[in-house]
């Protein structure tokens, strides 16, 4: 039934962009004068985002986040044919907003993660186009274009750019809002006010930090939205198109995971998930914790790239950073403590081209975050109100979220949704063509530079691993390695350090029941995925179904197997409970390794559901 439904909606979608065909040669003719015009820029940006979108279609997805919980609960959803899970161990995969993550099913359901990042890298070019289209507004052609290019090369977006985690999504979904707000001040009508709800809703969907920026966003320009028009023609509108907005319950529905939060509600004890889980991810220590948050993010804002730290500090015979680091230590821990802090988090720099640690480069520091205090104070009111949303959401992020180096990420739309803002700066700097010259390729060299770095230096895609030209050996890249995508065990036998899955694949047969009793950072993707023909089950320590109550767990792992309303055939195991299994399982396989090391048994025998004990 659900291909039907995407058929009538991929036809539907042709059909939309055939009546708008005329806008196609507009967009076709458009970029013809802009290659042959600017040749040479988009040889040297247009390579490093063409190898961006080669890595989302063709590199097998690596990252912690994506193999532990993102892909994992999509081909969970898939097993158990349902978005709304109860009956699992690590609850990432069931509490969060699914708008962003089921984007994967389009190639999961076929058991394979080719174009695993796709969606990510379409919604970094919306970025790019949408910045674009906002900074027109305020300056010329060329400006224009450096500023799309200085976010479009901010390090952690191109990290996002092809890694399939819903980071980006926010700040896609904020130009989006953008976009559209801007037709709304123009154009009151009931398609674009509805553009909108879907908008703030699907960044809602993608991550609950939106929450962050719809909130400032709605008050900042709805306010002055309706100031403008009145109440009364917002609700005109919606009378005229009655049945239109009779329909839109749908689509607004699905999209604000309102089901879910309910569900959440019920099955864990909160709207977020378990007290425990939320807590954990919240900050407990008021404004202190808020203050000192701010504090840590605005040093780490504090970014070389795309000179390589080391060469930094060569340069300088010192360490900046370790400076740094020691400033804050010396006068501002001793204010500060561990407020806001991340449980088993500590403040320092990691200054590696890592999407879980990189910053925003050079350009993030000298050239936006400026532009948007500037902004904040000054005219025209369309930039004041983004400068005032993003810094609001920064402030509310800080507030609410505790610290951790990965959070950075988090923080995107500040530096992504930013292009008005920095527009509007330049133009009033801007007094003559020649400074005009002068900023477009400063602005655009320091992007490209950028853009190569990253591209190069990729820890999840490396091209190169040295910064000697001497010791370059492309045969050591990861695109070599991988076969050029062609090998998608690359990244599994990469991290485990042999080809357990390439044995697990011929030791089960067809229709194997298995139990996996992992850890949180247990790359769980790399088994559902590889290991098509077996049923899997979770296998939890405590009941699944007791979550809302004191935490109870369950002795052994032959107790939480008895626990099992379906026989099992064999059990994955990871953890320091797999070494004293009991006396129903035999142990078939082995996988000694320092990341992730795996026991497989043999279920000798299973008692009925009648006979399972409780807790």
């Amino acid at each position: 039934m659900s291909f039907l439904w995407e058929a009538l909606l991929v036809m539907l979608s042709f059909w939309l962009i055939y009546q708008k065909k005329h806008i196609l040669k507009v967009i076709f003719v458009a970029a013809i004068r802009f290659f042959k015009k600017y040749w040479v820029l988009a040889i040297l940006a247009g390579l490093p985002i063409f190898n961006l979108g080669l890595k989302a279609i063709l590199i097998p997805q690596g990252s912690h986040d994506v193999v532990t919980y993102g892909f994992t609960r999509v081909l969970i959803f898939q097993q158990e044919a349902s978005l709304l899970l109860d009956q699992v161990c690590q609850v990432n995969q069931a509490i969060f907003p699914v708008g962003s993550d089921i984007l994967a099913h389009l190639f999961l359901r076929w058991n394979t993660d080719w174009g695993g990042g796709i969606f990510n890298f379409i919604a970094y070019l919306s970025i790019l186009m949408g910045n674009y289209a906002l900074a027109r507004k305020y300056v010329s052609e060329r400006l224009a274009i450096a500023i799309m290019l200085a976010i479009a090369s901010l390090p952690q977006l191109i990290f996002q750019g092809w890694i399939a985690k819903n980071n980006i999504f926010t700040a896609s979904a904020t130009i989006f809002c953008l976009l559209i707000l801007d037709r709304l001040f123009q154009s009151p009508t009931s398609a674009n006010l509805f553009l909108l709800i879907l908008g703030l809703l699907f960044g809602v969907a993608a991550k609950t930090t939106f929450l962050a920026i719809a909130l400032p966003l709605t008050l900042l320009y709805g306010i002055p939205l309706v100031k403008t028009y009145g109440l009364r023609i917002w609700l005109q509108e919606i009378h005229k198109n009655s049945l239109f907005w009779l329909a839109s319950i749908v689509p607004i529905l699905v999209m604000s995971q309102l089901w879910l939060f309910i569900y959440n509600h019920h099955i864990w004890g909160t709207w977020s998930g378990p007290p425990g889980f939320v807590d954990f991810h919240k900050n407990q220590d008021g404004l202190l914790g808020g203050l000192a948050n701010l504090v840590r993010f605005i040093l780490e804002f504090i970014d070389s790239t795309p000179i390589p730290p080391d060469l930094v500090n060569s340069l300088f015979d010192v360490s900046i950073f370790a400076h740094i680091k020691k400033i804050y230590y010396q006068f501002l821990y001793p204010l500060l403590g561990d407020a806001g802090l991340q449980q088993g988090e500590t403040f320092s720099f990691v200054l590696i081209p890592h999407q879980a640690f990189a910053g925003f480069g050079v350009l993030g520091l000298i050239l936006i975050l400026p532009s948007l205090l500037v902004s904040l104070w000054t005219r025209p009111t369309f930039s004041k109100r983004l400068a005032g949303t993003l810094i609001s959401f920064l402030l509310i992020f800080c507030l609410t979220s505790t610290w951790s180096q990965y959070k950075m990420r988090m923080l995107s739309p500040v530096f992504a949704a930013s292009g008005a803002c920095v527009a509007q700066v330049l133009d009033r700097i801007t007094r003559s063509r020649r400074q005009e010259h002068v900023l477009f390729f400063l602005i655009t060299g320091i992007s490209i530079l950028n853009f190569w770095y990253i591209s190069l230096y990729d820890w999840d895609a490396k091209i190169l691993r040295t910064y000697n030209p001497s010791r370059w050996n492309l045969q050591a890249s990861d695109w070599v390695q991988s076969n050029w995508g062609r090998d998608r065990l690359y990244p599994a036998e990469k991290y485990h350090g042999d080809e357990r899955l390439k044995i697990l694949a011929e030791f089960f047969p067809e229709g194997s029941r298995v139990g996996f009793f992992t850890e949180g950072s247990t790359r769980l993707h790399y088994y559902l995925l590889h290991l098509p023909q077996v049923e899997f089950q979770s296998i939890c320590m405590d009941d699944p179904s007791r979550r809302n109550f004191p935490s109870q767990k369950f002795d052994t792992l032959e107790d939480a197997i008895l626990r099992q309303t379906r026989p099992l055939d064999y059990v994955l195991c990871v953890g320091e409970e797999c070494q004293t299994p009991g006396d129903q399982l035999q142990e078939r396989f082995h996988f000694d390794s320092e990341r992730e090391e795996l026991w497989v048994f043999e279920v000798i025998s299973t008692p009925s559901s009648g006979t399972t004990q409780g807790l």
